[in-house]
């Protein structure tokens, strides 16, 4: 895919040394095997102007990787269909299609739009503010009803008669065709992710500790540590959560308990295999038992180095 020109003057984060550009990890995947994709964007320390990547990443002997996609603007979210499929969600509504047979752009009008999701090949989603969602069942994005004018921030589910959508209002929603459906809580917790778990339970992530399991139509405080909770996934029969403040905790019973400190994690993304774990700058990568990992340094060129897994919590 072509890049933008260069404005006069060139890019401003080409201008700035390499100490003043901050860097942040938007998801990975793990594709099978050695490899994984993974999103990165820098920006000046204010976020007034960015720069994108998503790298196709080799982690084997070696660590090496290649550009997938480069934008100048910031990426809100990528999801991995695929090794060679990603869809990723550029500020302003653009959605980038990577596939073999060509690269495409579609730009959605409608809202600030911040996640993306897949459930698989047929079916993704799109949420931000103003309630605004897009839904793809084929080839075109359909828009969704706006619901009362939310900030949607996280949406999962098992088929497409289960899509949930959670926001920053204590809103728990369920599509109905194109229309959200309000399961109303009686909380008004800030909700950042969701996860409907294989059992059918429902489980929210939010923080100051307000994490929840709706199971069978009844609200659950599941007991943690008072954590910014941000993310919540079942991986190879386990149920982990992850946090800015700590890393990663594991849920027993009704009760979350610190697992490893690695310090942060955020999104997470799991294959039947690995668990790919964003954190500041960092992909953690689990498989259950062991951990290794990788950061995105800037040098006014961009590398990969492998993490030093001693130092968090080791």
């Amino acid at each position: 895919m072509a890049r933008r020109a260069p404005p006069p003057g060139g890019w401003k984060i080409d201008a700035l040394a390499p100490d003043e550009v901050d860097i942040e990890t938007i998801d990975a995947f793990h594709l099978g095997g050695d490899r994984f994709s993974a999103s990165f964007e820098l920006s000046d320390q204010h976020s007034e102007f960015a720069r994108s990547f998503l790298l196709d990443v080799r982690f084997g002997a070696s660590l090496t990787f290649d550009i997938r996609l480069r934008i100048e603007d910031s990426i809100k979210s990528h999801a991995s269909l695929g090794p060679e499929h990603h869809l990723v969600l550029e500020l302003g509504g653009i959605i980038h299609e990577l596939q073999p047979g060509g690269d495409s752009q579609t730009e959605l009008p409608q809202g600030m739009l911040r996640r993306l999701w897949a459930l698989d090949e047929g079916h993704q989603y799109v949420i931000g503010n103003r309630g605004i969602g897009y839904t793809r069942e084929g080839d075109g994005w359909q828009v969704l009803q706006p619901y009362d004018d939310s900030y949607l921030k996280a949406i999962h589910g098992r088929s497409p008669q289960q899509i949930y959508a959670c926001g920053s209002r204590g809103e728990l929603l369920q599509l109905e065709g194109r229309q959200w459906v309000s399961l109303d809580l009686p909380v008004q917790a800030d909700f950042n992710d969701i996860h409907v778990g294989e059992g059918g339970s429902i489980f929210l992530a939010g923080f100051d500790g307000n994490c929840f399991e709706v199971r069978d139509f009844e609200l659950i405080p599941l007991a943690n540590e008072g954590f910014a909770y941000m993310g919540v996934i079942e991986f190879k029969g386990r149920r982990y959560w992850s946090d800015a403040n700590y890393g990663i905790s594991v849920q027993n019973g009704d009760v979350i308990e610190p697992f490893r400190a690695i310090g942060q994690g955020f999104t997470m993304h799991a294959s039947t295999e690995l668990l790919a774990i964003a954190g500041w700058k960092e992909v953690f990568v689990f498989d259950g038992e062991d951990w290794w990992g990788f950061e995105l340094g800037y040098d006014g060129n961009i590398f990969l180095s492998q993490l030093d897994m001693t130092q968090y919590g080791g």
